[in-house]
C-alpha cells in the first residue's frame, strides 16, 4: 500500500525532486495550491503526512493548526528558513515531524521518509 503524501505549494516545480523521490520509495503525492485545498484532502481521506509551504512562518503555523483541526493525527512538516533550533521554538507544540529547507532535495525526502517511518514503527 502506498504512503499518500500530500503537498501544499504555489511552487510544485521546486519541489520536483523531492516529490521524485518520495514516488520512488513508494509514496502517492498529491499537490494542492493552497489551504483551503489542503483542508478538504485532509477531511476526505488523511494522508501520512501534510507538507505545507506556506507564504510565511506565522502562515504556516496557521495552516497546521487548520489541519490539526480537522485530524489531529495527520503528521505535518513545513518548508522554513528558521534554524532547526529557531523553528523547534516558535513550533513548539504543534507536533510538527520536520522542517523543509525553501528548496527541497531528494535527501530531504529520504530523512522525512526516516522520521515518518520511525514514528509508524
Amino acid at each position: 500500500m502506498k504512503r499518500s503524501i500530500l503537498l501544499q505549494t504555489g511552487r510544485p516545480a521546486v519541489f520536483a525532486a523531492f516529490v521524485a523521490e518520495l514516488e520512488s520509495q513508494g509514496c502517492a503525492v498529491t499537490t494542492v495550491a493552497d489551504a483551503d485545498a489542503c483542508k478538504r484532502c485532509v477531511q476526505k481521506q488523511a494522508p501520512a503526512l501534510v507538507m505545507l509551504d506556506a507564504t510565511s512562518q506565522e502562515q504556516a503555523k496557521q495552516d497546521v493548526i487548520g489541519i490539526m483541526r480537522v485530524n489531529a493525527l495527520v503528521h505535518t512538516a513545513v518548508v522554513s528558513e528558521m534554524p532547526e533550533d529557531v523553528f523547534h521554538d516558535v513550533m513548539e507544540g504543534l507536533g510538527i515531524l520536520a522542517s523543509l529547507p525553501t528548496t527541497p532535495t531528494a535527501d530531504d525526502a529520504r530523512r522525512v521518509m526516516r522520521l515518518l517511518t520511525e514514528l509508524q514503527a
